[in-house]
């Protein structure tokens, strides 16, 4: 006879009143400021990547800090971003990371990950909605808007 074990996942909210969100996200200035005000990406000296999910009506189910990096980059894969996605059974993610150098300009690197997220979410039925570069002092860069998703 086969032991098979047996295994259950939980989504746990976070306790603290940096992560109650009531935010929906229907254009990049509200992904930049909820990845500012929350998130503080603009005031991170490492580049970090996370993620807003969010349901069908652009209401924001929760916020992941998918990876901290270095100084210029930061390792994201599809299996830890849509891990996330599926565990809050997300309609749609919005993707965001900083470059602490300020300047907003989507890298090769950044062109060819959000590329590869979107086909990923594709397949997993998880709307990429738009990726944010934040910098510091406020200024941003929405991929979506600069045509590469």
């Amino acid at each position: 006879m086969v032991n098979i074990q047996k295994f259950s996942l939980r989504v746990v909210k976070e306790n603290g009143g940096r992560y109650d969100i009531d935010k929906t996200i229907n254009n990049p200035i509200a992904a930049r400021n909820l990845f500012i005000e929350v998130a503080e990406l603009d005031k991170r000296s490492e580049e970090v990547f996370v993620m807003a999910t969010i349901d069908v009506r652009n209401k924001v189910t929760g916020l992941f800090e998918v990876s901290t990096g270095t100084l210029n980059s930061s390792l994201v894969t599809p299996r830890e971003v849509f891990k996330r996605a599926i565990l809050q059974n997300a309609a749609g993610i919005v993707l965001g990371h900083n470059h602490p150098s300020g300047n907003v300009d989507a890298s090769g690197d950044d062109i060819n990950i959000t590329q590869k997220l979107v086909k990923s979410g594709k397949i997993l039925g998880v709307n990429v909605v738009d990726h944010i570069i934040v910098g510091n002092e406020g200024n941003y860069s929405s991929m979506k808007e600069e045509n590469h998703i």
